[in-house]
């Protein structure tokens, strides 16, 4: 087919460049291309794709959840960010509901959210939702957020049925060590296992492979054997950051090996600063004269070293002292360097990870907070769309025909309406952001609803809340405030809005 817009030419084959010969050099063009997809001498490191970021990841996993959960048993900043993530993602309140039922004609059904927001915060208390009676719900959301911090993803089953507590289900968060990793293969019907997880030739999860105890605990009961669990009892969250992605990847990825560097370093530090810190006395004769005491180890040489130590050294030997100069002023700004790069890995400001302000300012710590802030809410919204979402649609029906929650099953689409309030912020600047919203509100460039979102809660919270206040004020015969939304019917000793200063 010929291009529509070029002249008609006899067809016939002519070479664009001439013909290559062996003393010629490339052509200019090549030069020209990306220098960073041909590595060198000088930039190594770089190597052409051999695989997929998939099939790279299938391989290292192991490896990689491995080193991480060595990082939070041993290294400070990996422990630290795992708090910011529990701290940040689920909050000391957990992620609450709030329901948006509607009826028909748009209105809030009003009956149905607060049945359905009751329910779920009853089922949410020590002990109800959990196989094993030892958790609340929040003490569930913080065990999985910690797998997605730590292993880059966390799994859930679960249990349906009358003999699974008030509710008829319980859920079960699974260790990612009874997933079997090994089991990758096709299977008959176009689809395949990978990884322990069984897919369709769509690539929609079928199925979890899973040990029923891990190898290494002998001493369970419970006979070790590999399960299939169907996907509509168990889920896997993950934070979808690559295409087709399989596997979570732990979040400190790229931070590990820097955290590990940093940790040898400081104990070869600390340790330099101890030898220099611990002041010994030897006694040395000579061989002609009669030793006062004999070495305690005459054929072994001093290896440790402690404060207060007096020894006798053999005739003959003579002490070489080594003085370490640590702690020095160079390994402050080094560290700091190694710290900020860890952070930069985990997507958090330096001084979140550390604890460390003493060089910040009110510029840095505004700019900062706001970019860190930006990637908490979405690790806010890749929880509860991958683990709150998926657990409400599953209470909600066996709520239902339990009759803990009172309503007509064959309205359960209706009813099936959450909304996720993750916990919000302090501002840094409250007093000029108060007055920045107050502008926005009176000009209408914002909503309450928005303004109150900001700091995680709803404006119906606010709403019941200030409405309980002033039903309390008047309960008491007390005056209501005229800041509180009341007018203020001009009688003297009227409690008015705080003025500055006081």
């Amino acid at each position: 087919m010929k291009w529509p817009f070029s002249k008609t030419t006899p067809d016939r084959a002519e070479p664009l460049l001439p013909a290559p010969t062996d003393h010629r050099r490339e052509p200019a063009l090549s030069f020209r291309s990306y220098r960073a997809a041909r590595p060198d001498r000088l930039a190594k490191g770089f190597n052409v794709f051999d695989t997929t970021t998939r099939d790279q990841t299938r391989r290292e996993i192991r490896g990689l959840v491995s080193h991480s959960r060595h990082a939070a048993h041993n290294f400070d900043y990996q422990r630290s960010y795992e708090m910011l993530f529990r701290r940040h993602v689920i909050g000391p309140n957990g992620i609450r509901l709030q329901m948006d039922v509607r009826d028909p004609n748009g209105r809030k059904d009003t009956i149905a959210n607060r049945l359905i927001e009751s329910g779920w915060q009853r089922w949410g208390k020590m002990g109800t939702p959990s196989i094993c009676g030892r958790l609340s719900w929040w003490g569930i959301e913080c065990q999985m957020a910690t797998a997605i911090a730590r292993e880059g993803g966390a799994f859930m089953r679960f249990h349906r049925g009358f003999n699974r507590g008030a509710f008829g289900m319980q859920v079960e968060p699974i260790p990612f060590d009874l997933l079997d990793l090994d089991l990758t293969k096709r299977l008959d019907d176009f689809s395949y296992i990978e990884s322990g997880i069984e897919f369709n030739e769509d690539g929609r999860v079928l199925a979890f492979h899973l040990w029923t105890a891990p190898a290494t605990e002998g001493h369970r009961p419970i006979k070790r054997r590999r399960i299939r669990v169907p996907a509509s009892e168990m889920i896997y969250v993950i934070i979808p950051e690559e295409v087709g992605q399989a596997l979570g990847v732990p979040r400190s990825a790229t931070a590990l090996r820097l955290m590990n560097m940093s940790e040898k370093y400081q104990e070869s530090a600390m340790a330099a600063a101890h030898y220099g810190a611990a002041q010994m006395v030897f006694f040395k004769q000579d061989a002609s004269t009669d030793q006062i005491s004999k070495p305690a180890k005459p054929d072994m040489p001093i290896d440790e070293i402690e404060g207060g130590t007096m020894g006798m050294l053999p005739p003959g030997v003579t002490p070489e002292w080594s003085n370490p100069a640590y702690p020095e002023a160079a390994i402050e700004p080094f560290m700091r360097h190694m710290g900020t790069n860890q952070a930069a890995g985990l997507g958090v400001a330096y001084e979140t990870l550390s604890g460390d302000l003493s060089r910040a300012n009110f510029s840095s710590l505004r700019a900062g907070k706001g970019e860190e802030r930006d990637e908490w809410r979405m690790l806010q919204r890749a929880v509860f769309e991958g683990l709150h979402d998926m657990v409400f649609s599953n209470f909600l029906p066996m709520a239902i025909i339990s009759g803990q929650i009172r309503l007509p099953i064959e309205k359960l689409d209706k009813f099936l309406s959450p909304i996720w309030r993750p916990r919000g912020w302090q501002s840094v600047n409250p007093k000029d952001d108060a007055t920045a919203n107050a502008n926005d509100l009176a000009s209408g460039n914002k909503s309450l609803t928005e303004i109150v979102a900001d700091r995680g809660r709803s404006v119906e919270d606010v709403l019941d809340e200030r409405a309980a206040e002033v039903a309390a004020f008047k309960a008491r015969d007390l005056p209501v405030p005229e800041w509180m939304g009341m007018p203020d019917d001009g009688v003297p000793g009227d409690n008015d809005p705080p003025l500055k200063g006081d």
